[in-house]
């Protein structure tokens, strides 16, 4: 008889764990769909189709502001690019590279904007590192600056036509009480089905 009911309480205590464990990874893969399907894609576009050069204009800045397009505000920003538009200046004649420096938040960066010379029109890229999504995340806002370089021969001239931020956003994490409860019940398990393998 005893021999009986001691496997019974094993067999049961082995069943006990699994159920446990499998409600864990249950809670675990809910949270973690729900969490990845709430993810936003949001942009801000501006157009400053400004002229710069080492001898005119050198710097213009543009404030992106994220907060236009009616962001919650309990999704924070996960990452971030910028997508910026430049063609050559005026001087199409002079086939000298034209070089501008972009900084922000998070960017700072000196590239060549030539356009491919002539009437071409160029597209670079630029991650936001952590900095700028910080600021971001603070304030909604991205203030941008591009800057014509100097060079010896005053031949650096471009056109900055479009600047673009794209953001994900993820929502803010903040544990809900029924999830919370849910954990406590599965560790509370845990505990006592460590207590019965003593016993």
């Amino acid at each position: 008889m005893e021999a009986i009911l001691s496997s019974f309480l094993h067999f049961h205590k082995e069943q006990y764990v699994r159920i446990i464990f499998a409600s864990i990874v249950a809670i675990a893969l809910t949270t973690f769909s729900t969490a990845s399907s709430a993810i936003m894609i949001v942009s801000d576009v501006k157009n400053p189709y400004v002229f710069l050069s080492e001898t005119g204009l050198q710097s213009k800045t543009v404030i992106h502001d994220l907060t236009d397009n009616g962001v919650p505000k309990d999704y924070q920003v996960h990452r971030a690019a910028l997508r910026l538009g430049f063609s050559d200046g005026y001087k199409h004649y002079d086939w000298a590279l034209d070089w501008a420096e972009v900084t922000a938040d998070g960017i700072s960066r000196k590239m060549e904007v030539d356009g491919t010379h002539r009437w071409g029109f160029d597209i670079r890229w630029l991650r936001v590192d952590k900095d700028g999504i910080d600021t971001l995340n603070k304030y909604g806002k991205l203030e941008v600056t591009v800057t014509a370089l100097n060079t010896d021969k005053d031949k650096n001239d471009f056109w900055w036509k479009k600047s673009k931020l794209i953001a994900k956003l993820k929502p803010t994490p903040v544990p809900e009480p029924g999830m919370l409860g849910l954990l406590g019940l599965g560790l509370l398990g845990v505990g006592t089905a460590r207590w019965f393998r003593k016993a």
